[in-house]
């Protein structure tokens, strides 16, 4: 039964570790330069006027 225990504990450590790792490697992705302009162009997007759609919608007025 003890030995169980320290598996279980020894288990649990190495399952949080691995996640930590993989935190780390998420965030040191997502913030590298490489993202910076898909990042950008992301924040971008609500502001802009979506050429198409405006299109779109000026000819459903039109009688």
């Amino acid at each position: 039964m003890h030995n169980m225990q320290e598996l279980f504990g020894t288990l649990s450590g190495i399952f949080t570790a691995v996640l930590i790792v993989l935190l780390a490697g998420i965030a040191a992705w997502a913030w590298s330069g490489k993202r910076a302009e898909a990042f950008d162009a992301a924040a971008r997007a609500p502001l802009e006027e979506d050429f198409a759609l405006a299109t779109q919608d000026k000819l459903e007025r039109v009688p």
